[in-house]
């Protein structure tokens, strides 16, 4: 659910297919707190084992990364940005942590004893919300970061190899280009780009220039006629192949198809 300056989720999870959750980080800070199943987080460059009775902060614009081992995975999830909040303690709040926001976050152990004060905090951020009085989420959030500050202990992490910058380009290139392959036919904008990646247009489209000499839109583009050309040669019609490829419009089709392979989808059937 989300309101200005607070999204919130509780995932039950079924895959455990860790690539679901690729490497990101966003503009806003975020808590989260497994419930069941074997996961573990990345932070920058610390892998850490995460337990129920764990709790999870991120700072902002930190890269970060869930890890599933097991299913199913559940996790309650709060992102937020605290000026958005007019309380002046919120920031405060957080300050409290400058320790480990030199590493960009830290996995907590709650103790026993205030474990379930968490999880409710927790759910009434993230499962019973009914108005829209943002401030009220916010005073949850305090209660949270409150019980990692004084009532949990800080868990240690296994420190890895630092990838490079350039190894963190080339896995953000390939999560992007699996996910246009396997949404091909239903991308209607890059709006996907920020949704589900949590970074810029206008950076995945630097990424996208340097690496493949195109950008994003012109990539999906170039894997649509691709895909509308081997259908056509399957002896499917061109207007049914422009459908399924993901062109709602058969002339702009027909130009770009024309453009990118020099001759017009009727004389694509005859090459098989």
């Amino acid at each position: 659910m989300e309101l200005i300056g607070l999204y919130t989720v509780h995932k039950n999870d079924k895959t455990g297919d860790e690539n679901g959750y690729p490497v990101h980080r966003h503009g806003s800070h975020e808590i989260l707190l497994p419930l069941g199943g074997r996961c573990g987080m990345i932070i920058s460059d610390t892998v850490y084992e995460l337990d129920p009775g764990d709790a999870v902060l991120i700072f902002k614009d930190t890269p970060h990364k869930l890890i599933t081992k097991d299913k199913p995975v559940e996790f309650l999830a709060a992102q937020f940005i605290p000026r958005v909040c007019a309380s002046p303690d919120l920031e405060p709040a957080l300050e409290e942590f400058a320790e480990y926001g030199k590493s960009g976050g830290a996995v907590f152990s709650v103790l026993e004893g205030v474990i379930n004060t968490v999880r409710a905090c927790m759910r009434r951020i993230c499962d019973e919300r009914t108005d829209t009085d943002i401030g009220m989420y916010f005073t949850y959030i305090r209660s949270v970061l409150y019980e990692l500050s004084h009532n949990s202990v800080p868990k240690h992490g296994v420190v890895t190899a630092k990838k490079s910058t350039a190894d963190e380009k080339t896995a953000l290139l390939n999560a992007v280009t699996d996910y246009i392959g396997a949404n091909l036919d239903t991308l209607s904008d890059l709006s996907f780009i920020e949704r589900v990646f949590h970074y810029s247009n206008s950076h995945v489209n630097r990424i996208f220039r340097s690496s493949l000499g195109v950008s994003v839109w012109q990539y999906v583009t170039v894997k649509r006629l691709d895909l509308a050309y081997n259908l056509i040669a399957d002896g499917i019609s061109a207007k049914n192949a422009a459908g399924r490829s993901g062109f709602s419009d058969y002339s702009v089709f027909y130009k770009s198809f024309v453009k990118h392979f020099g001759a017009p989808p009727s004389s694509v059937k005859n090459k098989r």
